[in-house]
């Protein structure tokens, strides 16, 4: 019969695969948690508000703060973009930022637009350096 379907498995060793199954789950959890948590920095923003200048500019103001900065003083590229009254861009522009003491900034830019924008947001953010 052993040849046909194989050996038993006792007792013992069942209990040793289950416990090297909780290990590896265990082990994956944990990377993965601090991965999360702890190996790259977050980066998130805000938008403050807006005032168009003209039918040809506006001009965004937003604040960008970075998480986990460690001190140094990181960069980050924000994209931000003017829309008009049907929610179509009519405006675009990358932004470079840099924190400030904390890890938090607040930038004030101007867009061309092509018409008269309604609102301006940022639509985007990636950090780039530090």
């Amino acid at each position: 019969m052993q040849d046909r379907y194989g050996r038993r498995s006792t007792p013992g060793r069942q209990r040793l695969l289950l416990a090297a199954g909780g290990l590896a789950l265990a082990v994956a959890l944990g990377f993965i948690s601090w991965s999360t948590l702890f190996g790259r920095s977050s980066l998130n923003w805000d938008d403050i508000g807006f005032h168009v200048l003209s039918d040809a500019q506006i001009e965004v103001t937003f604040d960008v703060n970075f998480s986990n900065s460690g001190g140094d003083r990181p960069t980050a590229i924000c994209t931000i973009q003017a829309l008009n009254s049907l929610r179509t861009e009519v405006g675009l522009r990358d932004v470079p930022v840099q924190a400030g003491p904390g890890g938090r900034v607040r930038a004030t830019a101007t867009l061309q637009t092509s018409e008269r924008a309604t609102t301006g947001l940022v639509k985007s953010c990636a950090r780039t350096g530090g």
